[in-house]
């Protein structure tokens, strides 16, 4: 039997995982007790995320661990139903660009639909769009680690204008 050794890429995609699931756990101590709630959720679901990538051998071609799919599934899922959170429903994109260098989408702002976020909303896409050029430009994943903490500030940001203009 043969021990499991992760790639380069995969041991990316964890470290990511565990810096995002760190902005979660930094949130829950200002956030309100529903949010707190699924901000939790989602750190544990990205603490299994990153010892799936480290424990667990790939069962498809696109490097990803079963179970690491799962739990980015589930923490997705957990944003998508608590906007609050400023984690976007589809933020896995972070975690699984270390591994397929897709380029990154920026999310319309759930729950915002029909609503005119005005000019604030077009300059954090903007900016959240440089963020994405300087991620997958990255030569170190030092440097990814350290945009996503600022990505994940406009995200949040985003999420609070968009509670804003709900009201």
């Amino acid at each position: 039997m043969t021990e499991f050794e992760p790639t380069v890429q995969a041991r990316a995609a964890a470290a990511r995982a565990t810096v995002l699931a760190g902005i979660a756990r930094r949130r829950t101590l200002f956030a309100s007790a529903w949010n707190g709630r699924a901000l939790h959720v989602i750190a544990d679901l990205l603490d299994i995320v990153a010892l799936s990538f480290f424990e667990e051998a790939p069962t498809d071609s696109d490097g990803i661990p079963a179970d690491a799919r799962f739990a980015l599934a589930d923490a997705e899922e957990a944003a998508a139903e608590t906007p609050g959170t400023g984690f976007p429903p589809n933020f896995g994109q972070y975690v699984t660009q270390a591994l397929d260098a897709r380029p990154l989408t920026t999310p319309a702002v759930l729950g915002a639909s029909g609503c005119d976020l005005g000019d604030d909303d077009v300059r954090l896409v903007s900016a959240l769009g440089t963020l994405h050029d300087h991620i997958a430009a990255a030569t170190a994943e030092e440097v990814a680690l350290a945009l996503l903490e600022a990505v994940f500030a406009l995200h949040d940001k985003r999420a609070g204008l968009a509670q804003f203009t709900r009201g």
